[in-house]
């Protein structure tokens, strides 16, 4: 009589966007077939066949808008003291990154901002302003701030890049204007003169 088989082995993932951030809706996967699907907590939970200290491979996909792991989770199948299903963490980040970009613009009131060449917002009578966006991590972008308008300030037209990170950011654009200063032209005045007059 052949002995018993031995019980399945269960393992749980845990998937996450950003930390603290689960993911619903991550497609878990062995031998192109999908056999576990993570919920509103991010957690799936799979049982495997297999022998004790066995290593197996499993891969994630993750929902649009999300960037799914490269290579395959490997598993190695171990029985928990405690009972409990060891925990594998996967990340699937955003393909798209929240930026805030804020303009500090000294002497530059009601100035045009120019992002992909199109006017996006214009600075307040302070020299302040701020836009939202999205972009890729690694991405990068330029901002200018358009001076055509007004040409007593300098420098002009000042742009400046920004590179996107892995995480949603806030970017400064703090620029300096210098006024120029209306030249005042002394004329010197000339006296009438007097014709026959004696001196």
């Amino acid at each position: 009589m052949d002995p018993p088989a031995p019980p399945p082995f269960n393992v749980a993932f845990a998937v996450e966007g950003d930390p603290g951030n689960p993911i619903t809706g991550a497609i878990v996967s062995r031998n192109d077939k999908a056999v576990a699907t993570t919920g509103p907590d991010g957690r799936a939970t799979l049982t495997l066949e297999g022998a004790d200290g066995e290593t197996v491979d499993a891969t994630v996909k993750c929902p649009e808008g999300f960037t799914s792991p490269t290579k395959p989770i490997s598993m190695r199948l171990a029985r928990m003291r405690d009972g409990r299903a060891p925990e594998f963490r996967v990340s699937c980040p955003p393909n798209q990154r929240k930026v805030v970009v804020a303009v500090k613009a000294e002497n530059g009131p009601n100035l045009p901002v120019i992002y992909l060449g199109k006017v996006i917002t214009r600075t307040d009578a302070s020299g302040a302003a701020h836009f939202a966006l999205e972009a890729p991590p690694g991405g990068q972008f330029q901002v200018t701030l358009d001076t055509s308008g007004d040409a007593k300030i300098k420098p002009a037209s000042p742009s400046k890049p920004f590179t996107v990170g892995q995480h949603d950011d806030i970017f400064v654009f703090d620029q300096k204007f210098e006024v120029e200063k209306k030249k005042v032209v002394h004329h010197k005045v000339k006296l009438p003169t007097c014709l026959g007059c004696k001196a």
